[in-house]
């Protein structure tokens, strides 16, 4: 240990002289372990970039730099070079982890014009972003020339939805192909939203995508000959204007040895955004993360008295929230009525959220003076939460609306919850009163047109979206189930990550229905947040997701099929788990008629005439590891606790 310290300071020394000359030619960084290595290079009148792990090279010749309006010599001369600087925080995470500490080595170059270009290389990859200081008091981006090569037969992971929303609302199926034929293969053509998610031909698994998304434009990804990557953005060849200085979003590109190692980059995607401001969030009691009931899904919003009937069931099921979605607005005195609501919801220890148009909100004159005063209203009638609706895009302006929204609902103690909206970044860093939002394909789907949601789709989010953060699936459905089983409904709850988990199904079904009544004390029970998240070996993406988490001393584990009818190791050996003693719900062997009639729910367009249903029975498990039989789409939960005899009742 001593002469590793002894090493890293000498370097460090070294690299103060090595790198304070003019016209630095290479540039070489490694990470805290030594693993991970990236070079950056001048060519031309241009800088490149690479990084490797281990000695695979998995971003090649990739470009550097940011294009401003009336500033045309930006990064084309490295004037010095600070660093390795070691450095380490501690990351609370929301959903896939209690708290995990994260190293890196931190670089800036320093280049003649005075931008800069901050660099963190982590034992999983490297991160950078650009940061320019202009005196004037705004700055018009054109564009960034980053781009990312990726190493040939690569197999990429993207999301399709093959109409104008794809790039507009994230909610796109996740296919994969190679990336030779990425663009082919893409209905849409070959801009492609975050995340990229890869398999190399080494056995590792890669990700592009950003963190931080502030003060910016969302970015894509815009496919180009030669396996090139290279930034992207809504407004393309106009830009767009920043106030300020510039600090763009951080440009990940990792790497991760295992699938544990890929989703949980979700904490480093994390650390890398802003703190929270400690006066605005000074207190953070009020922020609690929960289920929620939501007739929206299988029977509109209806009057005030359903929704109350929505309290009732929201506290038989134990649930923390009800959510009222769109057309409230349109009941007679609304303001009154929801007030009547919340009250009735407090008695019950339900909390109650509202849905908005974005479109009725976003007015950016007086510091978006709409949003205040319709917010102001509802705190004044009791509501705890706002659902934010259809900002379908991510350009400069939107991005701008979206901290505003969670800015002014912090100063009112108000949580949120984003839909028809890009792709989470780790905004919750900054604003922990964001507990969820959309940016995802999930069972809204399975009452639109477009549905229903595949099995592979599925098993291929905790590897691909899930990375990035929550996400507002909507988990849960036992009448319109596509091609899924009953038992692959059950496993989403264990496996999609969202602190506020707003469960899909009629709550009628749910606490009446005989047929589904073995699944009650698991769904009353199942945490929304989680201490420690470990993927179990037979995992593969899209294909078989294998997950198990831990919240205090339970461990629930969840399995979801995304093909064929198999048999399955449930290999318990990475978590040293005690308990002996579990519950399971499988697949049942044979389909049968649907138990559950298509009259409990009125917007299902894809109702299921015919399902495979669970059995749920007690296990005893000897070595560690057992096998389970997982139907066709089908899936499993195994649930470890002390508290076992409580799913039995």
């Amino acid at each position: 240990m001593r002469n590793q310290l002894f090493a890293a300071i000498c370097w460090t020394l070294l690299s103060q002289i090595l790198f304070s000359c003019n016209d630095v030619e290479i540039v070489s960084m490694t990470s805290p372990d030594s693993t991970v290595r990236s070079t950056i290079w001048k060519d031309g009148m241009e800088y490149r970039i690479s990084a490797s792990k281990n000695d695979f090279t998995y971003i090649e010749n990739g470009n550097l730099g940011i294009s401003i309006q009336d500033m045309e010599n930006l990064y084309r001369s490295i004037k010095s070079v600070k660093g390795p600087f070691p450095k380490q925080e501690l990351v609370a995470e929301k959903g896939i982890s209690d708290s995990v500490v994260i190293n890196w080595n931190e670089y800036l170059l320093n280049f003649s014009e005075g931008e800069r270009i901050e660099i963190r290389i982590f034992d999983q990859g490297i991160a950078y972003r650009y940061r320019v200081d202009k005196e004037s008091a705004s700055n018009h981006i054109l564009g960034e020339k980053s781009s990312w090569m990726i190493p040939a037969r690569t197999r990429v992971w993207y999301f399709e939805r093959n109409n104008h929303w794809k790039l507009k609302s994230y909610a796109g199926e996740w296919l994969s192909t190679t990336i030779e034929q990425l663009t082919a293969d893409s209905e849409r053509g070959s801009v492609q939203g975050k995340p990229l998610v890869f398999e190399f031909e080494n056995g590792t698994y890669g990700l592009l995508a950003e963190s931080g998304l502030f003060n910016y434009s969302g970015m894509r990804y815009e496919v180009l000959p030669g396996n090139m990557l290279k930034a992207n953005f809504y407004e393309n060849e106009k830009g767009f204007t920043l106030e300020g200085n510039v600090s763009s979003p951080w440009r990940l590109a990792f790497v991760a040895d295992d699938l544990t190692q890929l989703v949980n980059l979700q904490s480093i995607v994390t650390s890398l955004n802003p703190e929270a401001d400690t006066e605005l969030f000074a207190d953070r009691s009020w922020i609690k993360p929960g289920r929620s009931v939501w007739s929206w899904w299988s029977n509109s919003t209806g009057t005030p008295e359903i929704q109350k009937q929505m309290v009732d069931y929201a506290k038989e099921l134990d649930f923390e929230y009800v959510l009222i979605d769109a057309d409230w607005e349109l009941w007679r005195n609304k303001w009154d009525s929801l007030a009547d609501i919340c009250q009735y919801g407090k008695d019950s220890d339900v909390k109650t959220w509202v849905w908005k148009h974005s479109n009725e909100l976003n007015f950016s004159r007086d510091d978006y003076v709409v949003i205040q005063n319709f917010m102001d209203s509802l705190v004044q009638v009791g509501v705890a939460g706002i659902k934010v609706d259809f900002m379908n895009g991510e350009d400069k302006t939107l991005i701008d609306f979206d901290e505003a929204v969670l800015r002014h609902a912090a100063k009112r103690k108000l949580l949120v919850n984003f839909h028809g909206i890009q792709t989470a970044t780790g905004e919750v860093k900054r604003y922990p009163n964001e507990l969820t939002r959309e940016g995802i394909r999930g069972l809204e789907l399975n009452v639109h047109s477009e549905g229903p949601i595949t099995a592979s789709h599925n098993a291929a989010l905790p590897f691909t979206r899930f990375v990035l953060g929550h996400g507002d699936y909507t988990p849960l459905t036992f009448t319109a189930v596509g091609e899924t089983t009953w038992a692959h409904q059950l496993a989403t709850l264990v496996l999609f990550t969202s602190p506020l988990q707003v469960i899909a199904e009629n709550p009628e079904i749910l606490l009446k229905h005989p047929a589904v009544k073995d699944a009650l004390p698991l769904i009353r029970q199942i945490p929304t947040v989680w201490d420690e998240t470990v993927v179990l070996s037979g995992s593969k993406i899209g294909e078989l997701a294998i997950m198990a988490r831990r919240k205090g001393d339970d461990w629930y584990i969840g399995v979801l099929n995304g093909g064929e009818r198999k048999s399955v190791e449930i290999d318990l050996t990475t978590i040293g788990t005690s308990y002996k003693n579990a519950v399971l719900y499988r697949d049942a062997p044979t389909r049968i008629p649907n138990p559950i009639s298509r009259n409990f729910n009125s917007r299902n367009q894809h109702y299921s005439e015919m399902i495979t249903p669970f059995v749920m029975e007690n296990i005893q498990i000897s070595d560690n590891k057992f096998l389970v039989d997982v139907g066709e789409n089908g899936g499993a939960v195994l649930v470890l606790t002390d508290k076992s005899q409580v799913l039995n009742n």
